[in-house]
């Protein structure tokens, strides 16, 4: 059974993810409560991971549904976009990179140093994801006025 993960350090994933969206997608998310994820069951239509490693290893992945996806993206660049394309793509790749890099340089401040990787953009109707078991695995669900969505922080630490 993976080590209980310290609420310390959730909270920077959770500011990192409210404050990317407000201020690039111009949406204020609503906290919902976290839950450790159990198994591996469907999460979304895409998502944006990023590795971590040094102090705390793991990582953060943001799920989004289509719909979701698409909303967030053309409100960031002022354009639509209906469908998953590459500017999707790749503006939920940059979303989960703001999300990790918040985190990071608030994890700093306390004390708590780790690189993050290059975000990895996932596709796939009710896709899933899964994190090795000795890591702890905490789901924070969202909701927007565009829609839900959710972050997972996979974390162990050093």
């Amino acid at each position: 059974m993976p080590a209980a993960i310290k609420v310390d350090y959730i909270n920077p994933f959770i500011h990192s993810t409210t404050n990317a969206l407000e201020t690039m997608a111009f949406t204020k998310p609503k906290i919902g409560k976290p839950l450790l994820k159990s198994d591996d069951s469907p999460t979304c239509d895409i998502s944006g991971s990023i590795g971590l490693t040094g102090e705390a290893a793991g990582s953060v992945t943001v799920n989004f549904g289509r719909d979701l996806a698409c909303k967030l993206v053309s409100r960031m660049l002022s354009e639509e976009h209906g469908e998953i394309d590459a500017t999707v793509k790749d503006g939920v790749g940059e979303i989960a990179n703001m999300v990790a890099g918040g985190a990071k340089g608030e994890m700093q401040e306390k004390g708590m140093n780790f690189s993050i990787a290059l975000p990895t953009v996932t596709l796939g109707l009710d896709q899933t994801h899964s994190h090795p078991s000795d890591v702890t695995c905490v789901v924070v669900p969202f909701s927007t006025d565009a829609g839900d969505f959710t972050i997972e922080v996979a974390l162990k630490t050093h």
